[in-house]
């Protein structure tokens, strides 16, 4: 599986590396994940009319799941009933990204003794040819959950939500974890883990949580994570967790999107479901295993970490492979069972 793999990413690389090229001169800035996105002062959800237009609707209630689904590009294949399905928040451009997630973490899932999944949430690409190239992508390694909304950071909520209904109405995982493509993913130890040693069969969502003072409401019009009083009318956002990574079970992802259909959305993907799962009565749980950023970590620490944020393409080859590293060289250091 790995040798192909890497087969599969030269050859696409080639053909891609002159593409974007191209690209990169008509893109706009609203492809990419850093963009604050085309209107500063609502949630858009941007969906292909019928003549192909861009037609720009005012998302005023709930998530419109069937709107958010693709009749282009059909969904990545998946295998029911697998412990763990990893959706990575991806935009068009970062190819690059990818590429390092399927040479490094992403490998080995056909193989594993707890089968496991990765795919990559991406949204519509502006750009003349950006359409061709993600199909292309989606083609070849057929991991690219491609969703009917503009590319921009702003809808990364619509995406997240498109990701996990897909997620539970197709693939029904018993976990999900939702993470962004500059993370790393321990998969050598959170599939086991879920198996294995995680208490809470039920009502799962844990990661990273912020502390109250973190949570207070933007309302700076220009901050990319301005939210409105009309949006939410509260000061501060319940407890929930960071958008770096967390894990839902299945039941929780699913009381979460129930509760998404009336819960008027906002451009803040992970504060939005802590709103959901606070509508939904599924309480945050904390947990150190996830690290919003990354530092030096020492090889033994990859038997306690899940998720790693902020690392660079090399980096990723690096954690991947201390991961493999801590197979054998901590043996001696006792399991810790526990999420915190």
């Amino acid at each position: 599986m790995g040798s192909k793999t890497y087969f599969k990413v030269l050859v696409l690389a080639s053909f891609l590396v002159s593409a974007f090229l191209v690209l990169s001169f008509h893109a706009t800035r609203g492809l990419t994940e850093d963009s604050g996105g085309s209107d500063p002062h609502t949630l858009l959800k941007q969906v292909k009319s019928e003549d192909d237009e861009d037609e720009v609707v005012d998302q005023s209630s709930g998530i419109d799941f069937e709107a958010l689904h693709s009749r282009w590009h059909d969904p990545p294949p998946c295998q029911k009933g697998q412990v763990l399905l990893v959706l990575v928040t991806s935009a068009q451009p970062n190819i690059d990204r990818r590429n390092a997630i399927r040479n490094t973490w992403a490998l080995g899932w056909e193989e594993s003794a707890f089968p496991w999944q990765v795919v990559f949430l991406v949204g519509q690409a502006m750009g003349e040819g950006a359409a061709d190239l993600i199909q292309l992508e989606r083609e070849v390694f057929q991991d690219v959950l491609v969703g009917n909304y503009l590319d921009t950071y702003r809808n990364l909520t619509l995406k997240v939500m498109h990701g996990l209904k897909w997620a539970v109405s197709t693939c029904r995982p018993l976990y999900i974890l939702k993470t962004d493509d500059d993370c790393f993913v321990n998969t050598d130890r959170l599939p086991r883990f879920l198996v294995r040693d995680n208490p809470i069969r039920t009502g799962l969502y844990a990661g990273s949580l912020f502390v109250p003072e973190k949570r207070e409401v933007i309302r700076n019009p220009w901050n990319k994570w301005y939210v409105s009083w009309r949006d939410y009318g509260k000061e501060r956002y319940p407890p929930y967790l960071s958008g770096v990574g967390y894990v839902l079970s299945l039941d929780a992802a699913a009381a979460i999107l129930r509760a998404a259909a009336w819960v008027r959305p906002i451009p803040v993907e992970d504060a939005y479901v802590g709103i959901l799962a606070e509508a939904a009565g599924i309480p945050a749980l904390s947990s150190s295993r996830f690290t919003k950023h990354n530092v030096n970590w020492r090889v033994c620490n990859y038997r306690y970490l899940m998720v790693i944020h902020h690392l660079s393409t090399q980096e990723q080859h690096t954690a991947h492979s201390n991961m493999v590293q801590a197979r054998t060289a901590c043996s001696g250091n006792p399991n810790i069972t526990r999420w915190n």
